[in-house]
């Protein structure tokens, strides 16, 4: 048959019971006595059942402020049963006294029994010492005082070898419910224990049990004193009547990512609380609770790893209030307050003799966890930037190099586990460059740009020493987060550059010698040359490509700009020394002596005597374009003017405008301009003499040499206006440098005359970098016969001319004219003249040939004058019905009044 259950009620002492039994039978005596139980073999149990024993309640952090009640909620715990078991022959008289007695005398309880205090946790009472066993002390009959009042009915529960004040008992918990369910409503936060329980039951079964000083039962709730101490957890608990008393909880663990020794402790009390109510102030027994995070361990040493610039960090703070942030859902990993709204611990960290503070939320976690799991790091990670004042900071702490100092703006932390805890890392940074900034200023070079370090250094493990960290880190330890890097480019600039060179290039990376660089270009990288095409592509040299003109078979490095110190002084540099040229288009090296080279220098130096505060530095910027020619035009086209040039210099310094130097020019004519070479020849003799003409405006510095020719005459030979130039124009803006070279002009054109025939014109060659050069070249023949009969003057002229010009765009501009014309003049008081003008031009892109006549009559009376132009306009020959392509200014001789007026001022030139 299947055991039955008993209930026990005995309201005089509050006793409320239900029993079972198994292996006994039941003996009746006489008719007048009670029945018997006696159990049949040692096997014999009597299970006791039991009401809930303990009371679940909502805490609060503080008093109370409310106008109404004050009412938590709670939960009651689910029933226990102990169960005792009892020697072969036992008689128990089936009786509440005689069922009690037999429990008190003749039982001990067996492990497998199991009461839910406290809440949640169902715990099983064990003997603490070997060989003892765990007995019941109670009363089998009620307690009454002399007063009269009943004493509440208890059921200690203790070992054999208890002593006063120690039951020594060891409890075995099983976790029953997690989570309570009850949440943080109005004026109270979650009940204690809450995420607590199954560290509990695990820590028990893997480590130790808990020990119980104090295990009784009443029918009004259960006491218990229980506490454990494990290697990172404790817990101790302390309960009257099913209700909390103290319950305290904590785990020792770590605060990632730096590895801070940390204890995340709950601690819970009843205490009685105020409760501030307009009308009436009274207390309330709750239960205070109080969640802190105590900082163990806050100053680390020794930290810097080749990913972490900092010899020291400390957390600033050693205890932290967590009570009113949200609770952990896992109390061994959690982010203190929550992924939302994470406390900000104060952190400072030093590197060198730099300290910087920031604040940043932390992770903590412990046993048996060994790192955050993916999931909280993921939550972490947006929290993981700290911002600073933009401070210079050693990122590589080996042997101190230009590049390795930067001004840092943000730090993004991260840990790698070395099986020694967390070791903090630096897994990208924001810094803004200050010799960028210095050299080239503007949003781009303001603005900080996001770094990250280079992967072979986060496979270094464990601390090195300094010199281990030198060897170790290669020569660009930091690379750009952005694909395309970050642009350098002085071609808007070309002046703090040196003005000759306009550097541009993406870098990205830093180079620990030569700070920003293109690391495709570096010397030993793959595929040199195509790195270098790509790194500098817009980047020019004397106008000229800069990648084409480097020697590649040498491999040179890159500029560097960096930031040094001079004379104690922190200054910025950009040095690009000896670096070697070859030829490429109309840039040549000399037939005779070195090789092209360029040497640049932009940075500081001391003041020179008489031009400063001694010993203070002035910025100073210096380019010299060594041993190298102008070839036009460029080959394979045969040759007809060559520049040779020993060196031109560019020289900025404070106070002082930009100035440009050119030495050792030398001109040299060939093929069918070798006509002009003893004129060549003449005009190097003056300028050996005469010094050099220079200017400077906004958009550049141009030097130049001019040289005018006095007139020439011998019987019928006249020879006037003749003037040589050379002009280099070194450009602060995104243009080439340009080198002009010219006799006479088209607003000055020379004038040649023997006897009745004469002629002129101009030569103008202009060289702009890589552009095609610009030629135009303009001849004028014919004849004129002058009489002067005092009272009469009469002169009459046919000259015919041709003008040549090619434009930088390669196209071709051919014009030929004639000019037919007199003029009589009467005691100087009346002068008739009369002028014709015919021209005829070519133009080549879309091909075309127009033609334009001019009369002009001019009538001079002294009184008055009148001057009247019969101008047929321009009428096409050739391609006049062809569509037009694109647009194209119109020449001169196209244009109409504007026009007419410039063939009148140059007509007046050769009149002159």
């Amino acid at each position: 048959m299947a055991a039955q259950t008993f209930l026990i009620v005995r309201s005089d002492d509050f006793v409320v019971l239900s029993v079972r039994w198994s292996g006994f039978e039941i003996r009746a005596q006489v008719p007048s006595a009670l029945p018997l139980l006696v159990a049949t073999d040692d096997r014999a149990t009597v299970t006791v059942g039991l009401p809930p024993q303990a009371v679940l309640e909502q805490t609060t952090v503080s008093g109370f402020h409310t106008s109404g009640l004050v009412h938590s909620d709670s939960r009651l715990s689910g029933s226990g049963a102990l169960e005792f078991r009892f020697p072969a022959g036992t008689v128990i008289e089936l009786s509440a006294a005689g069922i009690l007695e037999a429990l008190a005398e003749r039982a001990r309880v067996e492990p497998t029994s199991g009461i839910e205090m406290p809440w949640g946790l169902s715990v099983a009472p064990l003997a603490r010492t070997a060989g003892t066993q765990v007995v019941a002390e109670h009363t089998h009959r009620p307690v009454v005082a002399a007063s009269g009042t009943v004493a509440l009915w208890s059921m200690l529960l203790r070992a054999s070898d208890a002593t006063p004040g120690d039951a020594r008992l060891m409890i075995r918990p099983t976790l029953v419910t997690e989570k309570s369910g009850v949440l943080a409503d109005g004026l109270f936060q979650p009940p204690s224990l809450e995420a607590w329980r199954q560290s509990i039951v695990a820590s028990s079964q893997t480590i130790s049990l808990p020990r119980a000083a104090r295990f009784e039962l009443t029918a009004l709730g259960g006491s218990l004193s229980a506490e454990a101490k494990w290697p990172t957890d404790s817990w101790s608990h302390d309960m009257v009547l099913g209700r909390d008393q103290k319950v305290d909880v904590t785990t020792q663990g770590t605060l990632w990512p730096f590895g801070f020794g940390a204890v995340y402790a709950d601690y819970t009390t009843r205490q009685f609380l105020p409760v501030h109510n307009p009308q009436t102030l009274g207390c309330v027994a709750g239960l205070l609770r109080k969640r802190i995070l105590v900082i163990t361990r806050p100053l680390l040493t020794g930290t810097r790893t080749p990913t972490f610039p900092f010899d020291q960090v400390e957390i600033l703070g050693r205890e932290f209030v967590l009570s009113t942030t949200a609770e952990p859902q896992d109390t061994h990993m959690f982010i203190p307050g929550g992924p939302l709204t994470p406390v900000q611990f104060p952190i400072r960290c030093r590197s060198g003799s730099t300290d910087i503070e920031f604040v940043l939320p932390l992770i903590f976690f412990s046993g048996p966890h060994t790192a955050p799991s993916t999931t909280e790091l993921a939550q972490w990670q947006p929290h993981a930037t700290a911002r600073i004042p933009g401070t210079s900071l050693d990122m590589v702490g080996a042997g101190t190099r230009p590049g390795d100092v930067l001004e840092v703006h943000t730090l993004t932390f991260g840990a790698r586990n070395d099986g020694m805890g967390p070791r903090p890392d630096i897994t990208q940074f924001d810094a803004v460059l200050p010799a960028l900034r210095s050299l080239l200023p503007g949003a781009v070079h303001d603005q900080p740009q996001t770094l990250r370090y280079t992967p072979q250094l986060h496979h270094l493990t464990g601390p090195l020493t300094e010199t281990e960290r030198g060897a170790a880190v290669p020569d660009v330890p930091f690379r750009f987060e952005a694909p395309s890097g970050v642009p350098v480019s002085f071609a808007k600039n070309a002046d703090r550059s040196g003005g000759l060179v306009a550097p541009r290039f993406n870098a990205d990376g830093i180079s620990r010698e030569l700070g920003p660089v293109p690391t495709g270009v570096l010397p030993g990288a793959p595929n040199f040359e195509a790195a270098l095409n790509n790194a500098f592509k817009g980047a020019t040299l004397f106008g000229f490509p800069l990648a084409s003109l480097i020697e590649v078979a040498l491999q040179p490095k890159p500029p560097g700009i960096i930031q040094t110190r001079v004379n104690g002084a922190l200054v910025t540099e950009m040095r690009w020394e000896r670096l070697r040229l070859k030829a490429h288009n109309a840039f040549r090296a000399r037939q005779t002596g070195p090789p092209p080279e360029l040497d640049l220098f932009a940075g500081y130096a001391s003041a020179t005597p008489g031009t400063g505060t001694p010993g203070a530095l002035e910025p100073v910027t210096t380019c010299v374009l060594r041993n190298f020619a102008l070839a036009l035009p460029p080959p394979p086209i045969p040759l007809l003017l060559k520049l040779s040039f020993d060196a031109v210099t560019f020289t900025r310094t404070a106070g002082r405008a930009p100035a440009v130097a050119v030495d050792g020019l030398k001109i040299e004519f060939a093929g069918p301009l070798k006509l002009l070479q003893e004129l060549q020849s003449q005009l190097e003799k003056l300028i050996g003499v005469r010094g050099p003409t220079s200017g400077v405006s906004t958009t550049g510095v141009t030097v130049g040499y001019e040289v005018g020719i006095p007139k020439a005459a011998a019987g019928l030979f006249v020879l006037q206006n003749v003037t040589g130039r050379v002009r280099v124009t070194v450009p602060f803006v995104e243009k080439p440098v340009v080198v002009a070279l010219g006799f006479a002009s088209r607003e000055h054109p020379f004038a040649l005359s023997v006897a009745a025939f004469g002629g002129g014109g101009y030569a103008d060659v202009e060289i702009a970098g890589d552009n095609e050069p610009r030629v135009e070249i303009s001849l004028e023949f014919g004849a004129m016969l002058a009489v002067d009969f005092v009272v009469a003057k009469a002169e009459v002229h046919a000259l015919g001319g041709v003008r040549f010009q090619r434009r930088p765009d390669g196209h071709v501009e051919l014009e030929a004219f004639i000019r037919i014309g007199g003029s009589v003049e009467l005691l100087g008081l009346v002068t008739v003249a009369v002028e014709l003008r015919v021209s005829l031009t070519y133009l080549d892109d879309p091909p075309r040939l127009f033609g334009r006549a001019t009369v002009v009559i001019e009538l001079d009376l002294t009184l008055y004058s009148e001057t009247v132009t019969v101008d047929s306009g321009t009428f096409e020959l050739i391609g006049g019905s062809a569509p037009a392509r694109g647009v194209r200014r119109l020449t001169a001789a196209e244009r109409d009044d504007a026009g007419f007026e410039a063939w009148q001022r140059y007509r007046k030139a050769f009149a002159s």
